[in-house]
């Protein structure tokens, strides 16, 4: 588990592990059982299946009360109603089920402590905390979690457990969805995603805005993303009627400008526009409506072109199905570089050579080398015109150029990365993707971009790893706005492709062969791959499939 994931499970659930008496016995708690489901007849928010699990039996023995108590925290109805009655009458009100969710691996192994006390071991496969954030655990390590019972008018009842809820990864997504929450680049131009988990029940509407007022994710908080709501804002619950969701807010909205009013807009609009039953948005205070000028932007999130661009027997350009076509005014300059990479924007590309890093421009009158170190990896640009460089051995060596010449260094700590496969910025600026190696394994990591007030990159924040195939690290690219992919070789030679939403969860692409490039466009369906032997090929099913060949090198577009 890393470091990050090891923290929040430490605070999630296990707080009491350490006072657990010796175990004197054990047997396995089922997974399936009593659980029952049916259709929602209404969906008054994200609900598709209502799980109705039973309430505690007469005379239950303990095993029978933690058991029904695992099942029931499957459902969220009602704030947990059923799984609150398996509690003793004091404990029903403390215990916090929204504090997070452990999600098992398998089968869950319950443990006799004593005549009062129980305990249960988990090996989570992943992680959501307090605010929704979900982690996926990378270590087979099982967690002891704890239980107390006591005796209310001759039943058992669990009297003391650690806050949050443990779901087996079928029950967790019945139970969860994901939702994006949307804040903005500091220069307003783009909304960023920032996925969250939250259960399926009539409060889906009210948590996603009460998570979206509390602002961004930590490693997203430290100035990547703002948000438009002013400090404080809050708001008691969001009704969802005929299609529209009221979003009633406290005072301080009425003071701002009618242009932050229409990016608060925005943000509800595109972030409530994952739960099922929201059709339109409308803003209240003290349940009057607020009057939202039109002619709002719509912060459409950057695209590219769809074709590939690539260097094909020779030529670059972009691949159709039956021809190169050559970017005008482009295509000879990079050609006559040498080109091992190319990035590029619609304004300027940046073309690694066995020299350095040089910037293409379309109206510029020669090639500009702007960085000649030793064993660059391919380069990356943001939307502010920045040319980003690394060294694979030197991971923490960033450097970004900006037009008018200057060399900005950028910090970055990769928790002891000794080498470096890739480097790429997000396509709305504020994140950077980076295959690493440490200890010899592959790390692949998100860390936000940290920018001076004239827009400069200064600094990176605290890494976040992702999901990555074992291995030899090869390249990595981002698919969209919210997900990326990676892929790796093992010592067999097999190699693997991994995308992962971030934030969510993560899925592997086929098992494509000889692979060594990889570039996205605008979504999963758009990934590129370059193979060893020059084939270019896009997947397709549970595998992929070639599209063109006499392919030697694979550009990637921002």
């Amino acid at each position: 588990m890393n470091r990050r994931s090891s923290r929040r499970a430490g605070s999630l659930l296990t707080a009491a592990v350490a006072a657990l008496l010796a175990i004197t016995g054990c047997t396995g708690i089922p997974s399936s059982g009593s659980v029952n489901s049916q259709p929602a007849s209404s969906t008054p928010d994200d609900i598709d299946v209502i799980l109705l699990p039973p309430g505690p039996v007469q005379d239950a023995n303990q095993t029978q009360i933690l058991n029904g108590f695992l099942q029931a925290a499957a459902s969220p109805q009602n704030d947990y109603e059923v799984a609150r009655s398996f509690l003793s009458k004091g404990f029903q009100k403390q215990w916090d089920p929204n504090a997070g969710v452990l999600i098992d691996a398998g089968q869950l192994q319950f443990n006799i402590v004593s005549p009062t006390a129980m305990s249960v071991s988990v090996t989570p496969q992943a992680e959501v905390d307090a605010t929704g954030e979900y982690q996926e655990n990378d270590s087979t390590t099982s967690l002891t979690i704890p239980f107390q019972f006591t005796q209310e008018d001759g039943q058992w009842r669990i009297n003391a457990a650690n806050p949050g809820i443990i779901l087996e990864q079928l029950r967790f997504s019945q139970v969860f969805s994901s939702h994006s929450l949307y804040f903005f680049d500091p220069t307003y131009t783009y909304l960023v995603p920032d996925v969250r988990w939250f259960p399926r029940d009539e409060t889906t509407s009210t948590r996603v805005v009460k998570a979206l007022l509390a602002g961004p994710t930590p490693w997203l908080g430290q100035g990547a993303v703002v948000t438009a709501f002013p400090d404080g804002t809050d708001t008691s619950s969001v009704v969802v009627d005929s299609g529209t969701a009221n979003v009633d807010l406290s005072n301080q909205v009425l003071t701002q400008t009618p242009e932050a009013l229409q990016r608060m807009q925005a943000q509800l609009d595109t972030s409530l526009g994952s739960v099922a039953s929201v059709a339109a948005v409308a803003i209240t205070v003290n349940q009057n409506p607020v009057s939202i000028p039109a002619g709002a932007n719509s912060y459409t999130p950057p695209r590219v072109d769809s074709r590939p661009l690539v260097d094909q027997s020779g030529a670059f350009g972009y691949l159709t199905s039956n021809s190169l076509v050559p970017v005008p005014s482009v295509s000879d300059r990079v050609q006559a570089l040498g080109p091992l990479s190319v990035t590029a924007s619609p304004n300027v590309l940046a073309v690694g050579t066995a020299t350095g890093v040089s910037v293409v421009q379309p109206a510029a009158d020669a090639p500009v080398l702007v960085d000649s170190r030793a064993g660059l990896v391919a380069p990356t640009l943001d939307p502010s015109g920045y040319v980003w460089t690394v060294p694979a051995s030197s991971p923490s060596a960033i450097q970004a150029y900006g037009s008018d010449g200057t060399v900005h260094p950028v910090a970055a700590d990769w928790e002891g990365a000794s080498g470096i496969v890739s480097f790429d910025v997000s396509r709305d600026g504020t994140r950077a993707l980076a295959f690493t190696v440490a200890d010899g394994v592959p790390r692949l990591i998100v860390a936000a971009i940290i920018r001076d007030k004239d827009g400069a990159p200064e600094r990176l924040g605290d890494p976040v790893t992702l999901a990555s195939g074992t291995g030899t690290p090869l390249d990595a690219t981002w698919v969209d706005a919210s997900n990326v992919a990676s892929l790796t070789v093992t010592a067999g030679g097999d190699n693997r492709v991994i995308v992962q939403e971030i934030g969510g969860v993560s899925t592997t692409l086929g098992v494509p062969t000889n692979a060594i490039a990889l570039s996205g466009s605008n979504d999963i369906s758009g990934l590129w791959l370059l193979t060893s032997t020059g084939e270019l090929q896009q997947q397709r099913g549970s595998g992929w499939q070639t599209t063109a060949k006499a392919i030697s090198l694979l550009a990637t577009q921002t």
